[in-house]
């Protein structure tokens, strides 16, 4: 990929230079003039989004996110993450059994357990 690297990580993602992700779309026949905001990769389990400063792209997945806000606030989800990925209760943050046992049946449901 004409030296340019990019990096995959999931249990901690990595951000991306906008080089990396220009050759990375040239490779997949996308346009890069301009930059677009988002780029969604692995069927929409992984979402490259564009900085503010437009100088890199964070990574960003349902569990974590290269930006700087997620690595000052770690477990909690940044706004990358609430924006991309449906928000989903964690087991630790629900106190009842009713809930509980409501909770892994829609996951169940769902597939996702």
């Amino acid at each position: 990929m004409n030296g340019k690297k990019l990096v995959y990580q999931v249990e901690s993602p990595k951000t991306q230079s906008t080089d990396a992700v220009k050759t990375l779309l040239a490779y997949k026949k996308v346009a890069s003039d301009p930059l677009p905001q988002e780029v969604s990769l692995d069927g929409g389990r992984l979402v490259l989004v564009l900085s503010n400063k437009k100088d890199a792209y964070y990574t960003v997945t349902s569990r974590a996110c290269s930006c700087p806000a997620a690595t000052y606030n770690p477990g909690k989800p940044c706004k990358h993450i609430t924006a991309h990925f449906k928000a989903e209760p964690l087991y630790d943050q629900v106190n009842s059994r009713a809930v509980r046992e409501q909770f892994y049946a829609s996951m169940r449901a769902t597939g996702a357990v």
